[in-house]
């Protein structure tokens, strides 16, 4: 059924890894059970917040350890957390000690702490992170009854929203998911001065797309007209096109590497990609791209990321998702204002959602301080001027607000030492941001276009626990890695190469993972 997509990251490497060893044991908790939710009146010049519960008293000052993602921010990064602090020590008695774990090691690191059974008290988690299969181990504090009691408000907008009960794993809840208005479909976006100069008709489709892509190739020697590379957008385009989503398993980032797929609409059942006519037309159309040169002959050797390659000037084209797109846009602006660009979704009907769990926050199950905790998560989702701080700083420092409501850089302050520390990436309150004034509004148009014909996957809260068929999934694993990358790049001829994977695919028991996925559905579905 048309519309009914999920977009997960399709990848051509994807290891049916062990399972981490159980962490912790029960929160223990310094608190009384019967203080109450965010906002309190705390001892000592503590000033009750407007999201108060009757009868919440938080005398003793605590410090909450939060692993954040991202790097240390600029040179107004620790004036910000002082000032955050501040707010939070006058609200709810505490504070936060933030300890940054960089993107690159986040998703390695995270499970070694995990594992150790520290007791830290909030940890930055995600659907992309492995959030379910970490849940599954037992780092983080079951939430189900902190959560009605410290967070009322939130907890009773996010269960009419239905955002809680994307976050439930084993239908318990370990996660704060942070709902946004975003969507799991990618864009192409294109030079359209370049398009302009030499003549080519408007893009409206791929066909007219491969028109644009022979004139650079003629006329731009020093350029490529689709720099591909380590990240296969064209895959997750197939994915979209088609209203495919692939299986998640519990213990590794995906099932075979991201073969097994279904339908994304409730009761289907799973089927191996490669066996499809549509990933025939596939490999055979990215065949015919690398013959012609569209991008790299080098291509499995690249390194350089497509938006990047577009960026810098060496590539025609580069795909991404919303916030990669208006990202571009900026850098663009302010780099090559001379550049004219457009874009195109060349997939038509209705959207899925960004899962509320693609960002979130979990309390760590050996936490001193549970109640505190889940009282921070509630001052950040109802306190617009704690948000803000947390969020942007402080006004007339960091940012200002202009006259359309915007946020936007203070005069004479340099851009690049604005950065700060990550730390809301995991409670994004869309009703306390501000708009940017530098977006692209084309942009936002697009997307907001969107949300008529937008659904939540009736996938997102299934996870596959691969541990009956691990070894199958190891051994397709390393077929894949070895034969479908040069067909996905048209390194290989689909004429011998194809039926060759598909041969390799089976010997190696991908059959046998599919039985044990469509088994794990069909239970999934009736329960819900």
């Amino acid at each position: 059924m048309k519309g009914k997509k999920w977009l997960g990251m399709l990848t051509a490497l994807s290891l049916c890894a062990s399972m981490l060893a159980g962490c912790g044991s029960a929160a223990a908790s310094e608190e009384k059970a019967d203080t109450a939710a965010a906002g309190t009146t705390a001892g000592s010049g503590a000033a009750e917040s407007s999201t108060a519960a009757e009868g919440t008293n938080f005398d003793e000052e605590v410090e909450l350890l939060m692993y954040c993602i991202g790097d240390e921010g600029g040179i107004y990064a620790d004036e910000v957390l002082d000032n955050l602090n501040a707010m939070l020590k006058e609200k709810i008695n505490a504070t936060i000690k933030p300890v940054m774990v960089s993107w690159g090691e986040y998703k390695e690191k995270m499970p070694l702490i995990y594992a150790s059974g520290e007791a830290y008290d909030l940890v930055y988690v995600a659907n992309w992170m492995n959030y379910t299969s970490e849940a599954l181990k037992g780092p983080f504090l079951e939430l189900s009854e902190l959560m009605p009691k410290y967070a009322p408000k939130t907890y009773a907008e996010f269960k009419e929203s239905g955002a809680l009960d994307t976050a439930l794993v084993d239908g318990k809840l370990y996660m704060v998911p942070s709902p946004t208005t975003d969507y799991t479909t990618y864009v192409t976006l294109w030079r359209e001065d370049l398009r302009k100069k030499y003549n080519v008709p408007e893009i409206t489709d791929w066909d007219s797309l491969a028109v644009y892509m022979d004139a650079i190739k003629e006329n731009e020697p020093d350029m490529l007209p689709l720099a591909t590379g380590p990240q296969i957008f064209l895959n997750m385009l197939l994915m979209t096109e088609n209203d495919w989503g692939q299986m998640t398993a519990g213990k590794s980032s995906t099932a075979a590497g991201g073969v097994v797929i279904c339908k994304d609409e409730a009761g289907s059942k799973a089927f191996n990609l490669l066996d499809t006519p549509e990933y025939e037309a596939y490999v055979k159309r990215n065949r015919e791209y690398y013959l012609k040169g569209y991008w790299s002959r080098n291509v499995l050797s690249e390194t350089r990321m497509l938006a990047e390659a577009f960026e810098a000037g060496q590539s025609a084209i580069t795909i991404g998702n919303k916030s990669n797109i208006l990202q571009m846009y900026q850098k663009i602006k302010a780099n090559n204002p001379n550049w004219e660009l457009d874009f195109k979704n060349f997939d038509a009907g209705s959207y899925i959602k960004v899962s509320p769990t693609n960002n979130g926050m979990a309390i760590g199950v050996n936490s001193k301080h549970p109640e505190r905790a889940m009282a921070y998560l509630e001052l950040i989702n109802q306190d617009e001027e704690v948000f803000r701080a947390m969020q942007y700083g402080i006004e007339g420092k960091t940012y200002v607000v202009d006259e359309n409501g915007c946020k936007t850089t203070p005069e004479g302050v340099d851009p690049s030492t604005l950065a700060l520390r990550n730390l809301g990436m995991g409670t994004q309150v869309e009703k306390f941001m501000f708009k940017n004034a530098a977006d692209e509004q084309k942009v936002l148009d697009e997307f907001d276009s969107y949300e008529s014909n937008a659904i939540y996957s009736p996938l997102t809260a299934f996870v596959f626990d691969d541990s009956a068929v691990a070894a199958e999934c190891a051994a397709v694993a390393n077929v894949l890695t070895e034969y479908k990358l040069p067909l996905d790049f048209g390194v290989s001829d689909p004429e011998t190469a194809l039926p060759e994977l598909r041969e390799k695919v089976k010997e190696a028991g991908i059959d046998k993972i599919i039985e044990e996925v469509n088994r794990q559905l069909e239970v999934y579905f009736a329960a819900q």
